[in-house]
C-alpha cells in the first residue's frame, strides 16, 4: 500500500493525494527526500545545488494552506528538481559552469513557476554537462554524475542529473531540457520515463533562438501518472514563446483501460537510424515490447534502415546555435570550460557557410518526410539508445563498443535515435522496457504526431501495467 512506503519512495500522485487530504504532511515528505539525498547523493552526484531551507519553507507553506482548508494545488507537497540550465528564482542557475557561478535569477522560467503554482516544491538544481553540450553528464565544476544502477556507468545526458535523481528516489519529478535527446537518453539508461513534448507544448520563453529553436523543456518521472500530472501543470501558452501562443493548456491522464489504446495502433519501427549495430540485449528487449504491443492488437511494420534523417544538417544547426550563443567563451574563459565545449565551439567557428545557410531548408524537408510517415502510422518506435551506457569517464569523442565490436563515435552509434525529433518538433517519450543481462535498464522511444502526448502516455500506461517497473529500485 502507498502509505506503507518510505516517503521518499512515493510517487508524486501518491504524495499529492495524501498531502491534500491531510493524511501526510508536506514537511514529512520533504524531510524524507532531503534525508535520501544526504544518504545517497554523495555516490550519485545528481544535484549541483540543494537548498534545504528553501525546500522546508515551501513544504511548511503547503501544510499551512491545508490547515486553513485551502487547496494547495494538484501537486501539493511534491518535491521537484530543475536541471541547472533552467532559471529558478532565488536559486543559482549556473549552467554547469564556473563562468556563471553565483548567478541567481530574480524570476522563474514559466514552466518552473507553473509547477510551483500547482503546489510542487523546488528542492534544488540537478547536474548537467556544461551548457548541455553532450550526452554524458559531467562538468569541470561539479564533476561526474553516476548511474544509480551501476555507479561505474554514466547516466547519459544531458539531463543525467535530473534523471538519476528521480531513479534513485531523490524527488519524484525532475524538470529536464532536451535539445538532441537529453530527456530521453538518460531516462532509458536510468530506467525511468523521459519526455520531450511537442515544440510549443511547454513554453520555453528563455530560449536564445525563439523561432528556430529545437530545445524543449521536459520531464523525468518514475510513473506514468506522475508524467501526466507534471505535463498538465507545465503545459500551456505564454506570450514569450511564439510556438506556444494559441495552444490552450491541456489535461493529461492515465486511461482507465490503457490496453484499449493498443488495439489497432499502427506502429512503424526503426531499429537503426544511421547506426550499424544494436546491442543484442537491447534488441531482445525491444522485440519483447513489440510482441506485447502486437498481442494487444497493435499492427507492427518495419521501417527502412536507409531513411534520410538529415543527420549532417542537424549537427550543422546545433553547432551554429552553440557558436552564436557561446562563442564568446573561447576568448574569455577557455581555461575553465569543458574541453568538449571548447572543441565544439572551435568546430562551429569553421563551419561551411553554405552548409549553415542550407540547414533551415533541410530541416523543413526532414519535417515533411517524417510527417509523411504518420499518414499511415500512429507512432514511430525505436530503441532510445543502441546499447547500455558507457563508463562514467567515457568521453564524447571515445568510440563505443557494441556486441564486442568497435561501433564508432558515440554520437552516431549510441544516441543517434533522438535528435531528429527535436528538429521536426514531434513529441517523443522513452519508456522503460526492462533490463539487459548485466542488470542495466534500457528504453523504447515512442514518437507521436504533434500534440499527441496523450497517446504516448496511453502506450506508456499499458507498458507500466503489464511490465511494472515502478517498484524496482537501484541498490545504493
Amino acid at each position: 500500500m502507498a502509505q506503507d512506503k518510505a516517503h521518499w519512495m512515493k510517487s508524486a500522485a501518491e504524495i499529492a493525494a495524501e498531502v491534500r487530504t491531510g493524511r501526510l504532511s508536506a514537511s514529512a515528505v520533504m524531510d524524507a527526500v532531503l534525508a535520501r539525498i544526504a544518504d545517497v547523493d554523495g555516490r550519485v552526484n545528481a544535484y549541483a545545488t540543494v537548498d534545504p531551507d528553501q525546500a522546508r519553507r515551501g513544504a511548511a507553506a503547503v501544510d499551512e494552506a491545508v490547515a486553513r482548508g485551502e487547496d494547495p494545488g494538484p501537486l501539493a507537497g511534491v518535491p521537484f528538481s530543475v536541471k541547472d540550465l533552467v532559471e529558478t528564482a532565488g536559486m543559482e542557475t549556473a549552467f554547469g559552469s564556473h563562468v556563471f557561478a553565483g548567478n541567481v535569477p530574480d524570476k522563474d522560467a514559466v514552466a518552473v513557476a507553473r509547477l510551483r503554482q500547482a503546489g510542487a516544491i523546488l528542492i534544488g538544481k540537478t547536474n548537467t554537462p556544461e551548457f548541455g553540450i553532450k550526452a554524458l553528464t559531467n562538468n569541470p565544476r561539479h564533476g561526474y554524475t553516476r548511474n544509480p544502477w551501476d555507479l561505474e556507468r554514466s547516466p547519459g545526458g544531458s539531463s543525467g542529473g535530473a534523471t538519476a535523481a528521480v531513479a534513485a528516489g531523490m524527488g519524484p519529478l525532475g524538470m529536464t531540457t532536451d535539445g538532441a535527446g537529453s530527456s530521453r537518453i538518460p531516462a532509458a539508461v536510468c530506467g525511468v520515463l523521459g519526455l520531450k513534448p511537442t515544440l510549443g507544448r511547454v513554453a520555453n520563453e528563455t530560449a536564445i533562438e525563439l523561432f528556430s529553436t529545437f530545445v524543449n523543456l521536459g520531464l523525468a518521472t518514475r510513473t506514468v501518472a506522475d508524467m501526466a500530472a507534471g505535463l498538465t501543470a507545465m503545459s500551456g501558452p505564454d506570450d514569450g514563446d511564439p510556438w506556444s501562443i494559441g495552444h490552450a493548456p491541456a489535461v493529461f491522464a492515465v486511461p482507465e483501460n490503457p490496453y484499449r489504446a493498443l488495439k489497432g495502433l499502427k506502429v512503424l519501427v526503426f531499429r537503426r537510424m544511421g547506426n550499424r549495430l544494436v546491442d543484442h540485449g537491447v534488441e531482445a528487449l525491444l522485440d519483447a515490447r513489440l510482441a506485447f504491443l502486437k498481442a494487444e492488437g497493435a499492427e507492427i511494420s518495419e521501417g527502412p534502415d536507409d531513411f534520410d534523417w538529415s543527420k549532417a544538417s542537424q549537427l550543422t544547426a546545433m553547432r551554429a546555435y552553440q557558436r552564436a550563443r557561446l562563442g564568446w567563451l573561447l576568448e574569455a574563459h577557455e581555461d575553465v570550460i569543458d574541453p568538449v565545449l571548447t572543441a565544439a565551439l572551435k568546430e562551429a567557428a569553421h563551419q561551411d557557410l553554405a552548409a549553415v545557410q542550407a540547414a533551415p531548408g533541410q530541416r523543413s524537408g526532414l519535417f515533411r518526410r517524417v510527417q509523411a510517415l504518420f499518414e499511415p502510422h500512429d507512432v514511430l518506435v525505436t530503441p532510445t539508445v543502441s546499447a547500455p551506457p558507457p563508463h562514467f569517464r567515457h568521453t564524447q569523442d571515445d568510440p563505443i563498443t557494441i556486441n564486442n565490436e568497435l561501433a564508432g563515435p558515440l554520437r552516431a552509434n549510441w544516441y543517434g535515435y533522438t535528435g531528429t525529433f527535436n528538429h521536426t518538433g514531434h513529441p517523443a517519450m522513452s519508456i522503460p522496457m526492462g533490463y539487459t543481462q548485466d542488470g542495466l535498464p534500457a528504453g523504447m522511444q515512442v514518437v507521436g504526431r504533434w500534440f499527441d502526448e496523450q497517446r504516448l502516455i496511453d502506450i506508456a500506461a499499458a507498458c507500466e501495467a503489464r511490465h511494472p517497473w515502478v517498484d524496482e529500485w537501484p541498490t545504493l
